[in-house]
């Protein structure tokens, strides 16, 4: 039992978990306007995925010595450097247009992390716009990403899509938000403590109303796809509180892309 809670343990807090959710929402986005599978991007989107949140999660740690360091952070730290090259690797393989979009998300990955002045504050401490630059770089690699060599970037359609993966990257930030209600810096001007948790709750329902409108336009896997996925944020976000269990985030509501993605691959 030890065995199997350390191996849990370690795939969340490796961002393994979280690295295969952005994967999955690559993939809805794939399987909803039947563009071929690539594996070498499909690669990408996870390794960079698991790279990008274990830097952003375990930055400040690195700079303290290793030899302070659990071998579980040192492991960590070592999986995330190969996940990396490997990631850049396979970005030799893409066309230049999405090497674009990887430039962009990248950039504000490294804004969202890297201290912009000597006094370290970076786009991560600015209050109220955590969350978006989040709600950004996921739209960018799991939006943008699979259809910008795909369709007419002027299509309305397209920007329909990325509105919609925009306000379902918000929503399903919500639960961490209202989680971390009391742990938050009051600079950091989080949702929930700008509008008030119950405030923020409804926001949250009137964002996954707008998602799953948005989804009608696709055909009938696409519809479920979207309907259930909103019902699991709004049955986790109405019990999202600041007592919960951290893994009811981490690993249940983070997981609820896996559930979209099982409903569009399996047959009829």
């Amino acid at each position: 039992m030890k065995l199997l809670q350390a191996f849990f343990d370690f795939y969340l807090k490796s961002s393994i978990h979280v690295a295969l959710m952005v994967l999955c929402m690559f993939e809805i986005t794939r399987i909803e306007w039947g563009v071929p599978i690539v594996l070498s991007e499909q690669l990408f989107v996870f390794l960079a995925s698991l790279a990008a949140y274990n830097f952003v999660k375990y930055s400040n740690l690195i700079r303290v010595k290793f030899n302070r360091k659990s071998k579980r952070f040192i492991t960590i730290v070592l999986m995330s450097f190969l996940s990396l090259l490997a990631a850049a690797y396979f970005l030799f393989f893409f066309s230049q247009s999405k090497m674009y979009v990887v430039l962009v998300a990248t950039l504000l990955l490294l804004l969202y992390v890297v201290p912009l002045n000597s006094s370290s504050s970076n786009l991560r401490t600015v209050g109220g716009v955590k969350i978006h630059i989040v709600a950004l770089c996921w739209t960018l690699i799991t939006g943008v990403l699979p259809l910008i060599d795909e369709v007419d970037i002027i299509e309305i359609s397209f920007w329909l899509i990325l509105i919609q993966r925009y306000l379902w990257i918000i929503l399903a930030l919500l639960p961490f938000e209202i989680a971390d209600f009391s742990t938050d810096d009051k600079a950091l001007s989080t949702l929930p403590q700008v509008l008030g948790k119950q405030k923020t709750k409804f926001l949250g329902y009137i964002l996954a109303i707008l998602v799953a409108s948005i989804a009608f336009k696709g055909f009938e896997k696409v519809v479920w796809c979207y309907l259930v996925m909103m019902l699991l944020y709004v049955f986790f976000l109405g019990r999202s509180s600041e007592d919960q269990h951290p893994n009811t985030n981490a690993f249940w509501v983070e997981g609820i892309p896996f559930i979209g993605w099982l409903i569009l691959y399996l047959p009829h």
